[in-house]
């Protein structure tokens, strides 16, 4: 007898958790133009109500990536690295993922940034790019040549997951009703060349865990989960390691898979005022980008900046310590490399 997924929401009503052939079913059902979306937003309410286990969410992220298009990048994935975060911090924050991706390209770490437009923030990471002139390439030929050329490459989100266009309603109407579902965190793990190393930046401490097991599970080598308190009096939070203030770290793959908490003095840095890493519209990011090419960008965004390649430059094993990664990026933003 085929499960219908009004079926599915009874059983999460009773606090059951799905096993991974129901989670292969629900998807199936999720993207189905032929079940109705009462019915989808009736599931996503009542799973978001009973919580997801790291088990359930791991699952969906292995369901979702099967659907992908492949960008056929096996000859780079297995030392290239992905920056990204979840957004939904409210943070009103530069580009600084995006960014730090370049510099790290720049480095010769092969970088598979995946990403979209700007959905919660006035400029997303695929707008910034696309300005300077980084084309949304879909074809696999022309983003290995990215990645031979550049070290760098973008997954248009949209693109690669046509899966998800049917969502696209039913997610509109979640937010509109303040739901917060698996979709506001999926996307980041999600990337179709499945990268060996990643930092992904989470709006929510309680997602650290849950996100590394979904990432190590789902074939990512190694890679750092981070949450930055930017403000300890307003608990102001970022989706980003920042120089604001205290960094929530779940590594996995790295040696340490437990959680820490490490200060701006980790990296030798000092804190700084949180309205050093403000950004605004797509213009107003260009400005700020070009001003940490020629040395006048804010001193904290330049030191966040210092932060998260230093980190990436090591997860991705290109250095042997912190330390080194900090002098290798303080090179990279004087010297013209980027």
């Amino acid at each position: 007898m085929k499960v219908s997924l009004n079926d599915y929401s009874e059983l999460l009503a009773s606090g059951y958790n799905l096993d991974r052939n129901q989670i292969s079913q629900v998807a199936g059902l999720l993207i189905d133009n032929g079940v109705d979306e009462d019915s989808k937003c009736a599931f996503l309410k009542r799973f978001s109500a009973k919580g997801e286990t790291d088990e359930e969410f791991a699952g969906f992220v292995s369901e979702f990536r099967k659907l992908a298009k492949n960008p056929q990048l096996d000859d780079y994935a297995d030392r290239a690295i992905d920056l990204c975060g979840t957004g939904g911090d409210r943070s009103g924050s530069f580009n600084i993922s995006t960014f730090v991706s370049l510099v790290v390209a720049a480095a010769g770490v092969p970088v598979i940034k995946h990403g979209n437009r700007s959905i919660s923030s006035k400029c997303g990471s695929a707008d910034l790019l696309e300005a300077l002139g980084i084309p949304m390439e879909t074809d696999p030929e022309k983003l290995n040549a990215s990645l031979s050329e550049l070290n760098f490459c973008f997954l248009f989100a949209p693109y690669f997951h046509p899966a998800f266009k049917c969502l696209a309603p039913i997610r509109k109407k979640m937010a509109e009703e303040g739901i917060i579902t698996m979709f506001n965190r999926l996307g980041p793990c999600l990337n179709p060349a499945t990268p060996a190393h990643q930092i992904l930046g989470v709006y929510d401490p309680v997602y650290l865990e849950q996100m590394a097991h979904s990432l190590a599970s789902n074939g990512s080598k190694s890679g750092w989960i981070v949450h930055g308190i930017v403000d300890e009096k307003t608990s102001q939070r970022m989706d980003e390691l920042t120089a604001c203030g205290p960094n929530h770290i779940r590594p996995y793959g790295t040696g340490k898979d437990s959680k820490i908490t490490l200060e701006p003095n980790h990296w030798g840095i000092g804190r700084y005022p949180k309205k050093d890493l403000n950004g605004g519209t797509l213009q107003q990011n260009l400005s700020i980008l070009r001003g940490l090419l020629n040395g006048d960008a804010p001193a904290g965004l330049r030191a966040t900046i210092i932060i998260n390649v230093s980190s990436a430059l090591w997860i991705a094993g290109n250095v042997g310590s912190i330390e080194a990664g900090i002098l290798w990026a303080e090179e990279l933003l004087c010297d013209g490399s980027v």
